[in-house]
């Protein structure tokens, strides 16, 4: 065969090839994205756990709850506070009933101290009543005697007075002169005692007054761990009237009359 025939039919033969190949991939690209197309798929959204609406924004400030008021008596006459500061106004008058033999309160107070005295029989104590309303005239004698005392143990004047002031209140600064406070314990106490004394705190009978006081109105007025707030020393014996309301807050929350008188001014 010729040279060039031979040539010629090679070349015929590459052209065949190569047409079949074009024709392969023009198939194999209908498939495919044209060049610069960017197909995305749908994205599918999970359902949200809760409302929008129920988040609280970042931004909001929780409010504050509303502090209960504290509780006052309708007659707010029986919260006056006489102690070492405070002296009876000159013109308190004070309107006396009977409690107990020859003691006696203010109307105000003295149903309930009676009611208190028939309670605690009824729980087995028998109650009796040792001071209640007291003149300015006698608080004077029985500070003087308490000075006296003080006096005959060697003391000087001025510290005798300091010291009677811790058991008895001078004059014109004693509660009794309210009529709103009674000195209460149980009779049996005068069998082991001539005097009152702080081991009254010892006795049942004491235990079910501070645990009951309140429910007719009545608090422990000088309480052991405020006797740098009232001035006066723990009397586990002497109660005061200020009413249900008043009494029931002071004593479930510890406090003494003058907290009380204080958180209530604010």
């Amino acid at each position: 065969m010729k040279k060039h025939n031979v040539t010629a039919l090679l070349l015929a033969l590459i052209l065949l090839i190569t047409a079949s190949a074009c024709s392969n991939g023009d198939e194999g690209s209908k498939d495919l994205p044209q060049s610069g197309t960017v197909v995305l798929e749908p994205i599918e959204e999970e359902p949200a756990d809760e409302d929008p609406g129920d988040i609280p924004q970042s931004s909001s400030v929780p409010e504050e709850p509303e502090k209960e008021p504290v509780p006052k008596p309708e007659d707010e006459s029986v919260l006056i506070l006489v102690n070492p500061w405070n002296y009876i106004p000159e013109n308190h008058t004070v309107e006396l009933e009977t409690v107990q033999g020859k003691y006696q309160l203010d109307k105000k107070a003295a149903e309930s101290a009676r009611n208190l005295v028939a309670a605690a029989k009824e729980a087995g104590f028998n109650m009796a009543l040792c001071s209640a309303y007291r003149t300015v005239a006698k608080s004077a004698e029985l500070y003087q005697r308490k000075v006296n005392e003080f006096l005959n143990y060697g003391y000087s004047e001025e510290d005798a007075m300091i010291e009677a002031a811790k058991w008895v209140a001078p004059p014109g600064t004693s509660e009794h002169h309210t009529g709103l406070a009674m000195d209460l314990v149980s009779t049996d106490y005068w069998n082991y005692y001539s005097d009152l004394e702080h081991d009254y705190e010892n006795f049942d009978s004491f235990k079910w007054l501070y645990e009951h006081c309140a429910e007719f109105g009545f608090i422990l007025r000088y309480p052991k761990d405020k006797q740098d707030i009232t001035g006066i020393t723990y009397e586990p014996w002497h109660y005061r009237y200020v009413g249900v309301e008043a009494a029931e807050y002071i004593m479930e929350n510890g406090l003494c009359l003058e907290e009380y008188l204080e958180i209530i001014a604010e």
